[in-house]
């Protein structure tokens, strides 16, 4: 079986069990499995499992010359795919809708042409789960399993439809946000609909926050900072004739600065109390979670786009968005870069991530392959 077809078969075997964060028990079997045959009686390699359904390969043959680390995510998204797609999750509710079954299949690609060609290097491909929410890179990381090993980069790709396939897009700063979901709960005390004036209206409360909260923050800060506040669900009331005693907001805030994110939740904790306080209330604010900024290297970004020039690549120079990304603990501990890799192909309109319909084709897989051969040269 050719390099090609086995790497196919992984990719086909990833996306038919897809698994939600940190219960990725048949996925690391899978990957496991294919790694064991492909590294069986090398010496130069050796894997480890840190931390829950992790895989860390190790590759030592470069003497006292630091690592290389490179990144793959494993968990998947509760998306019920498309019946259209190449293949379909055979989990139902659940699909590799971001493409994380692609980054796997790369990554294991890299174990692969290392163990074919045997650089004298050293290297530890990393199969970390819980991307999608869960702080997976976080929580490897405090295992102190990398404390092991000097550390001299770091690097994980992206795959993406916004570009096409031959194409990668990245920076030599800030590429992903920093994410910080919260929910704001706003308490007040009921009564009956005729009889406003004995109670205290949280439902009230919370349209008020919701009304005034984005317009607080524009006159608030810093024209130059950008940031996001979205509040996408709101949970309030018992009936259509009591005063809402309750009312709970779900939000996400998004900034590529840690100092305007701190600015940005103390704006939006303070507007909270306000509002409440107007219609008798008190409210409270939860962090759920979040992620640090993906901060690339600007030497490893102008490595990056020699790389694509001298193997006819497109290298696209990109800005920062606000979407998140937890490899932003590897790049605050260690220099790295994360790009994305284009997925399009040129005669379709492609499809958002976390889609039903996201699927991208096995071509990009060699491309992924031979951009990080490239790059940790």
């Amino acid at each position: 079986m050719t390099d090609r077809m086995m790497l196919t078969e992984l990719r086909e075997k990833l996306h038919k069990c897809p698994e939600l964060s940190l219960v990725e028990y048949k996925t690391s079997e899978i990957l496991e499995n294919f790694i064991s045959n492909v590294i069986r009686g090398n010496g130069s390699f050796k894997i480890f499992n840190p931390f829950h359904t992790s895989i860390v390969v190790e590759y030592r043959n470069g003497g006292e010359l630091p690592f290389k680390l490179m990144r793959a995510d494993m968990d998947a998204l509760p998306v019920t795919e498309s019946e259209n797609n190449g293949i379909v999750s055979e989990n139902h509710g659940v699909m590799h809708a971001c493409g994380h079954d692609i980054h796997m299949t790369v990554l294991c690609g890299m174990i692969l042409d290392t163990a074919e060609k045997r650089p004298a290097s050293n290297l530890l491909f990393v199969f970390q789960p819980g991307e999608e929410g869960a702080g997976g890179a976080k929580k490897m990381l405090e295992t102190g399993f990398f404390e092991n090993y000097k550390i001299d980069s770091v690097y994980a790709l992206h795959v993406t439809d916004d570009h096409e396939i031959g194409e990668v897009a990245s920076n030599g700063s800030v590429l992903f946000a920093i994410p910080r979901e919260v929910d704001i709960i706003f308490n007040g005390k009921s009564s009956h609909a005729a009889f406003p004036e004995k109670g205290c209206d949280a439902l009230a409360a919370s349209v008020s926050f919701l009304y005034t909260i984005n317009n607080i923050l524009k006159s608030s800060l810093d024209p130059a900072d950008i940031f996001l506040a979205h509040f996408g669900k709101i949970t309030s009331g018992t009936a259509r004739n009591i005063v809402s005693d309750y009312s709970k907001i779900e939000g996400t805030l998004r900034a590529f600065e840690s100092d305007v994110m701190s600015q940005v939740s103390g704006i939006v904790e303070k507007t909270a109390k306000k509002c409440a306080s107007d219609f008798g209330c008190f409210s409270e604010m939860s962090i759920l979670g979040e992620y640090v900024e993906v901060r690339n290297n600007p030497a490893l970004f102008e490595k990056l786009k020699a790389v694509c020039k001298s193997t006819g690549i497109k290298c696209i120079e990109k800005k920062g968005e606000l979407v998140g990304e937890d490899f932003g603990y590897f790049t605050k501990k260690w220099q790295g870069i994360l790009f994305w890799l284009g997925t399009r192909q040129n005669d379709k309109s492609g499809n958002p991530l976390h889609s039903q319909l996201f699927f991208p084709s096995n071509d990009v897989i060699p491309v992924g392959i031979k951009v990080m051969r490239e790059l940790i040269k």
